[in-house]
């Protein structure tokens, strides 16, 4: 019971509000009924049938734990055809039925559906190209602009993400791998920039350790003590994140250090 516990809790964080999957479920109900051609029956409905029934087995659970791991056991739900499925009889019922259903799809997606803009704090509109938040880029112009070398800087969490889709260049001491629990052994580094309050003194250590020149810190966060003081100087303002280069190395001098390694 256990078991089917945990899959039943694994299905409910991956299917969210679980309106897709119930029209999932539904589309596969009007496939058994309706649809006549054997291989759309055989890959749409039967396929998905068996995949489901496999997911829930238990002896399947404990194979993918044992092997692989427990916090990825979600993903097996992504070899089921769901978008093609929905797709599929979408496309049969206007087909079919026109006007009539044109509107109960529209209608169906309309109210299954949540505005990104605002059931998400973490989804905001683009405002460039690259569709990634503008201080990134121009946090990283600055940067290349500033500094004659690689530039060696470390990012608050919620920018990590974005940081490779501008610069594949730029070092890091740590990427986005942090974020996953599974793949990530502790990185203190990491913790301190993560933490609620800023604390520069720890951080100062890390840079010196880290060979990392640049921090990017979010100014609305609390400051422990002042970053002047343990040898920081503030470069560039970007809507809410500060750039602070650390001081007290000299960094051409480590660079060429490096280099004769």
């Amino acid at each position: 019971m256990e078991v089917m516990e945990e899959i039943f809790n694994v299905y409910s964080r991956y299917s969210g509000r679980g309106i897709l999957m119930a029209l999932f479920f539904v589309s596969l109900f009007y496939l058994a009924l309706a649809e006549k051609k054997r291989t759309v029956r055989t890959i749409l409905l039967y396929g998905s049938v068996e995949i489901v029934i496999l997911i829930f087995l238990p002896p399947v659970y404990h194979a993918y734990v044992s092997y692989v791991d427990a916090t990825t056991y979600w993903r097996m739900w992504w070899i089921l055809p769901v978008g093609i499925g929905l797709a599929y009889v979408g496309t049969q019922l206007i087909a079919e039925h026109r006007l009539t259903g044109f509107c109960m799809v529209f209608l169906i997606l309309l109210l299954g559906g949540e505005f990104v803009y605002t059931s998400n704090p973490n989804f905001r509109k683009t405002e460039n190209i690259y569709q990634i938040p503008e201080e990134i880029i121009t946090i990283i112009d600055f940067l290349e602009e500033y500094d004659e070398g690689v530039v060696h800087a470390a990012f608050p969490a919620e920018l990590l993400g974005f940081v490779r889709q501008y610069d594949i260049e730029l070092r890091m001491p740590y990427g986005r791998e942090r974020w996953e629990e599974n793949w990530s052994e502790p990185n203190g580094f990491y913790q301190l920039m993560y933490a609620p309050t800023v604390d520069f003194a720890a951080l100062a250590e890390k840079c010196r350790y880290n060979y990392t020149r640049y921090i990017i810190v979010d100014a609305r966060k609390g400051y422990l003590n002042d970053p002047e003081e343990n040898g920081y100087q503030l470069l560039l303002t970007s809507g809410v994140y500060r750039v602070y280069e650390y001081t007290e190395i000299d960094w051409e001098q480590r660079r060429e250090e490096l280099e004769n390694m």
